[in-house]
Order: C-alpha cells, then sequence, then structure tokens
C-alpha cells in the first residue's frame, strides 16, 4: 500500500508540474517537445529492435545461467537443463530489448529536448520585437500532455503490462489480487496499451509466442499453484486451470517438464531445490512418496499434459475420500479397503503411460501397511513385480476388488482380538480370487504366511 502511494504521489507530482510549466510557458515550446518525444519514441524503438537483435543473443547466451541461478532453479543435480536455459535466454532477450528501449529514448529526448529548447529560444528572441507571439495557454497544455504522455508511457509501459496480465490472470482464476501497485488506476490506465507495445518490442525473430501471453499463462499457473496449496480447491478449478495453461503454452511445456523432473529428483535425493527441501515421511508411506518422485523424475514434454490429466483425476479422487496429500498414509490406506476407490484408483494410473508404474507400488504399500499393523514382517520376496502394462481396464476392475477384498481382510485380521477372526471367511476369499492375474504372483504367498502367522502357526506352537 505504501508503495503504490509512494509511486501514485510521484506521478500525480510530475505531471501537476507538467501542466504548471504548460500553462505558464510558450506553445511552440509544447509543440516541439512534443514532437522530439515522438520522434524519439519512434527511434527508440526501431534502434533497440535492431541493437537488441544483434546484441540480445550472446548476451542471453552469457546470462542464462546466472538468470536460473537468480531464481533458483540450479541445483547440485540437474537432470535435464535445455528447455529452462532457453526459457532464461528468452527472459534475458525481453530484459535486453525493455533496457536497450529505454536507454535510447531517454538519451534522444534529452538531446532533443534540449536542441529544441536552444532553437525556439533563440528564434523567439529574433522574432519577439517583429511580431510577439500570441499566448494559447490551452494548446501549450495539450502538447505538454501528448509529451507528458509519451515520456511516461516510454518509462511505464512494462509496469502496464504487468498490471494487464495479472489483472487477466487474477479473474481467469477468481482470485483477490493484493498488489496494489498493479491494480491501482494508473497501472490499469497504462496497461491499456502497454501490454501490446511490450508483446512488439520484446518479440523474438523465430519464436512462435508472445511474452506477455506466455507471462499470463505461467501467472495463471502460479495462483492456480497457490491456491491449490491454501486449500482453496475443493472443486478442481485450480488443477484444471493449471492443465489448461499448459496445453496452451508454447514454453511452459517443455520448461514445467523439466522444472518438476529436477524438482523431484533434489527431493527424492534430499537436496533442496528452490530453496526448499522435503522430508520423506517415515515406513511405507515414505517409500510410495519417494516412488511417486522417481515418476515425476522422468517428466518429458511428450507426455507432460496425459500426466497433468491424470493427476487432476488422481487429485479430484483423493479430494473425494477427503485425503489432502498422498502422505496422509492412514487415510490412503483405509480408503484402499474400498473397492469403487481401488478400482478408479487402478484404472486411472493403469492409463497412464508413465503412472501405470505406480500401481505395483500402491499395492506394496498396501499390503506392507496392513503388515506392518499385524506386527509381523514383510517378506519382500513374496511382492513379485508384474508387466502391468498386459491388463485390460476390465482385467483391473476385477484385479482392484480382489486387492481391496484382501485389504479389507487383513484389516480385520489385524483389529481382531485373541485370534477372534473369520478363517473360514478369509479362506473363502482366497478361493474367489484364484482367477486373479496378480494374486498368484504378488498376494498368494504372502496370505499363505498371514494365516500361518496368525492362526495355523498356533497350532504347532
Amino acid at each position: 500500500m505504501v508503495g503504490t502511494l509512494i509511486f501514485s504521489l510521484i506521478f500525480l507530482a510530475a505531471l501537476a508540474v507538467c501542466v504548471y510549466f504548460a500553462w505558464k510557458g510558450r506553445w511552440k515550446k509544447s509543440l516541439g517537445f512534443a514532437a522530439v518525444g515522438a520522434v524519439s519514441f519512434a527511434g527508440a524503438y526501431f534502434l533497440a529492435k535492431a541493437v537488441s537483435a544483434k546484441i540480445a543473443p550472446p548476451l542471453a547466451e552469457a546470462l542464462k545461467e546466472g538468470f536460473l541461478e537468480v531464481l533458483s532453479l540450479r541445483s547440485d543435480v540437474m537432470l535435464r537443463e535445455e528447455a529452462m536455459l532457453r526459457t532464461s535466454a528468452l527472459a534475458v532477450t525481453a530484459i535486453v530489448s525493455m533496457a536497450l528501449f529505454l536507454v535510447i529514448f531517454l538519451m534522444l529526448f534529452l538531446i532533443g529536448g534540449v536542441l529544441t529548447h536552444l532553437v525556439i529560444s533563440a528564434a523567439q528572441k529574433n522574432s519577439a520585437a517583429k511580431s510577439p507571439e500570441k499566448p494559447l495557454p490551452w494548446l501549450s497544455l495539450v502538447f505538454a500532455l501528448i509529451s507528458f504522455g509519451t515520456v511516461s508511457f516510454a518509462i511505464l509501459y512494462p509496469l502496464g503490462a504487468a498490471s494487464s496480465v495479472a489483472a487477466a490472470s487474477a479473474k481467469n482464476c477468481g482470485y483477490d489480487l493484493s498488489a496494489s501497485v498493479l491494480t491501482n488506476p494508473i497501472s490499469r490506465l497504462y496497461g491499456i496499451s502497454g501490454r501490446g507495445f511490450f508483446d512488439r518490442l520484446t518479440e523474438i525473430s523465430g519464436a512462435e509466442l508472445k511474452n506477455s501471453e506466455e507471462a499470463e499463462l505461467g501467472t495463471n499457473i502460479y495462483i492456480a499453484a497457490k491456491k491449490v496449496a491454501e486449500g482453496k480447491d475443493d472443486d478442481g478449478t485450480s488443477i484444471e486451470k493449471i492443465a489448461e495453461s499448459l496445453r496452451s503454452s508454447y514454453i511452459l511445456t517443455d520448461f514445467t517438464s523439466e522444472l518438476v523432473a529436477n524438482a523431484a529428483n533434489s527431493w527424492k535425493n534430499g537436496r533442496e531445490f528452490m530453496h526448499r527441501k522435503i522430508k520423506l515421511p517415515e515406513g511405507r508411506n515414505g517409500e510410495l512418496v519417494s516412488d511417486v518422485l522417481e515418476i515425476l523424475s522422468g517428466w518429458q514434454r511428450e507426455n507432460l499434459v496425459s500426466d497433468i490429466d491424470t493427476l487432476i483425476n488422481l487429485y479430484k479422487l483423493l479430494k473425494s475420500r477427503e485425503i489432502d496429500k498422498i502422505t496422509d498414509g492412514d487415510e490412503l490406506f483405509e480408503a484402499m479397503t474400498e473397492p469403487e476407490f481401488v478400482e478408479s484408483l487402478f484404472i486411472e494410473l493403469s492409463g497412464n503411460d508413465d503412472f501405470i508404474a505406480i500401481i505395483p507400488r500402491v499395492m506394496r504399500f498396501g499390503i506392507g501397511t496392513a503388515i506392518d499393523s499385524m506386527d509381523m514382517e514383510m517378506n519382500d520376496d513374496y511382492i513379485v513385480e508384474f508387466d502391468a502394462s498386459e491388463l485390460s481396464p476390465e482385467d483391473w476392475s476385477n484385479e482392484a476388488a480382489a486387492f481391496s477384498t484382501l485389504l479389507r481382510r487383513m484389516k480385520e485380521m489385524s483389529e481382531s482380538e485373541d485370534g477372534d477372526f473369520d478363517v473360514g471367511a478369509l479362506l473363502t476369499d482366497i478361493y474367489q480370487l484364484s482367477d486373479s492375474k496378480l494374486l498368484s504372483n504378488m498376494l498368494l504367498n504372502l496370505l499363505i504366511q498371514v494365516l500361518y502367522n496368525t492362526q495355523l502357526g498356533g497350532l504347532f506352537g
């Protein structure tokens, strides 16, 4: 609030000074400065474009890694960085173009203004005795305002572009924008044409994009992700907005896939990324989170959109069971005892080439959690990996029913007191699940182990 107040006061003070001297001054001088402003603006635009085309690429190449450092996008271990470096080079090029324009404009306007002042002052002295200039304060004021508008636009168009982008993203995402420097009337006024000029000035030859559109899509993702993190996305709208923005972007798909891959790889290995370090949960839940991070560390542009769609559906599925995150191990295990949940989970994961590999690990998590609750040790030799891609959606429905039934029975066993458990019901379940394509490889031996340790083992003890 203080920043926008100071900004507004400086702007209004500058406008008041311009009006005062224009009203008191001569209209020819005001006309001269307006002409100088227009010529300086046009000259700065064309010169900045020409010079930027020559110096920006090598400069961007030299500064791009430093740019990533400033944004905290570097890690001790980087899996891939081609798209991130390419994006930073585009950003550096845009900044160079804007800086060149401002410097060239101010130099041209300053030089032109001094020359105009000297020429007009000399001309007025020579002609004052012959035909005194008729005072026209209103005309002088009009020309002065044109000059003020040109100069202020040349300085403030980036703020106007940022204001336009932020306002559009906030509206798209249903978010109340609190940055007053971007929402005050002055910023919004310059945003009307500032965004279009920003795009023309910073456009890069051969790149099929508009920088402000990419910035808006990136801001959409940031705001939507922030709403999700704050728990303000009960209906999944923000998650869908992230996917929609990624689909529409020219550069963010590549950038995001690398960003997520590098972040997941760093966090999985206990390193910081963007000044953040994730502590994995202990036990089975930590293993599952690690498995998910491993999948994310392999993200590629080609599969990003389908992966995002899968994540959206998984997010909605978890929210439907009031599970906020996969680190909620107890709630996740409880949901896995429900056939409808497991069926939706398996079908969603099996339909994605990246996430299908998580299914065996989800099974390992569920069975391991059940075994742990029974104070037993899981023999990993009984958990045999399988080719999940061979199963059809119908197969997955059957396997989901089998898996949830198994977990439900094991949960009942763990909660039973003094061996008060219906062994016959468990054996019936085993018989009914004998046609399962996964149980024979993955679960049957484990069931035998459970039975031996909890029930049959007592006959020989």
